[in-house]
């Protein structure tokens, strides 16, 4: 049932905070184009699935409150701290673009549809998105009750948006607050609830012979992914050319078993406790990536350095250090911000990071 069940507090799972923040690196290394060689076409194979999925597993935490009570949640989560985000880089706009005021107006007007590659700060699109399918998810679970139900209709929703949209809604959406693209990536959040009460009460290492399943499982995972990451993934090119049809579902398979490799890695990082606290703070990362691109361009050019981004480690190595001057930086003066700004308390900002 969703509804009589009193709304808790659910604690953090920390090693799911670092898979958050393994899928912001993905997407600040994505963001580089193919500057960044190989990682460019990798991480964009899960990076904006991982994100979908992670937020499935805590689909669950609103089931207490009215589906009214839920979309008000998840906008004070979400949507408030994009606004917050939208005044932050409409002001960084103004400060650099040096462009007229018709045109800030268009950037604003932008802000406000929200829709993917449409938009002059590129990666605050996730924000109406993600809010969309948590409302539509969580309407879907409301209507159909059963997990089968729930995915079943999850998939085909996923299938008309790859068949009958008229164009490419992960890539391309064309909709208010990228509904479009939430139809499509609703199969993530459908597999991340449906495997949610097996990945948060994943403890203790597993033992006997657990653990040598859980071995074997690691080793093909991460063989998969280096295929995949060099370009040669045997496994979609023989299957897509023995079931054409495939072809349409195989990148969800991708993404997932993708998927998975980030899961276990985030399991063998566990304990570290400067990355669970960096992955909570995921909407603040989103948020901020154009913002600390400025400022550490304009840090350099201080000393007569110019930043470039010309391989794959050239792009982790820039990814990792974005992600502790926002930590370290941005944050801590960005909340205090925030609550001035908004009129809202800080402890309803994006720092549960989609987790409550």
């Amino acid at each position: 049932m969703i509804k009589g069940r009193r709304m808790t507090k659910k604690a953090r799972v920390e090693w799911i905070d670092i898979v958050r923040l393994l899928g912001m690196i993905a997407i600040f290394c994505g963001h580089f184009g193919t500057a960044g060689g190989r990682l460019h076409h990798f991480v964009f194979c899960y990076h904006v699935p991982l994100f979908f999925f992670v937020s499935g597993i805590f689909a669950g935490n609103l089931d207490g409150a009215s589906f009214k009570e839920a979309v008000k949640k998840r906008f004070g989560q979400i949507m408030l701290p994009y606004m917050f985000f939208v005044i932050i880089n409409m002001a960084a706009l103004i400060i650099t673009s040096g462009d007229d005021l018709i045109m800030y107006l268009r950037y604003l007007k932008q802000f406000i549809w929200g829709i993917r590659n449409h938009m002059p700060t590129a990666s605050l699109w996730f924000f109406p998105c993600i809010f969309c399918t948590g409302v539509l998810f969580d309407a879907l679970r409301r209507v159909c009750r059963k997990d089968i139900l729930i995915f079943t209709v999850s998939v085909l929703l996923y299938l008309i948006s790859v068949t009958l949209f008229p164009h490419r809604p992960d890539a391309e959406p064309s909709l208010f607050w990228n509904v479009d693209s939430a139809c499509h990536y609703m199969i993530y959040y459908a597999f991340g609830y449906v495997l949610r009460k097996k990945l948060i009460t994943t403890g203790s290492k597993p033992e006997g012979y657990k653990r040598y399943l859980f071995m074997l499982g690691a080793a093909v995972l991460t063989g998969y992914t280096v295929s995949v990451y060099l370009q040669e993934d045997l496994v979609g090119t023989i299957l897509c050319r023995m079931i054409p049809a495939a072809g349409m579902i195989y990148p969800v398979v991708r993404a997932m078993l993708l998927i998975g490799f980030q899961l276990i890695l985030a399991k063998i990082l566990e304990g570290f406790h400067f990355l669970s606290y960096a992955g909570a703070q995921t909407l603040w990362l989103c948020g901020n990536e154009n913002i600390v691109k400025i400022l550490l361009s304009a840090a350099a050019g201080l000393v007569s350095l110019k930043i470039e981004v010309t391989n794959e480690i050239s792009a982790l190595v820039y990814a990792v250090v974005m992600t502790v001057v926002i930590i370290k930086i941005l944050l801590p003066v960005e909340q205090k911000l925030y609550g001035k700004l908004l009129f809202v308390r800080s402890r309803e900002n994006g720092s549960e990071s989609l987790q409550g």
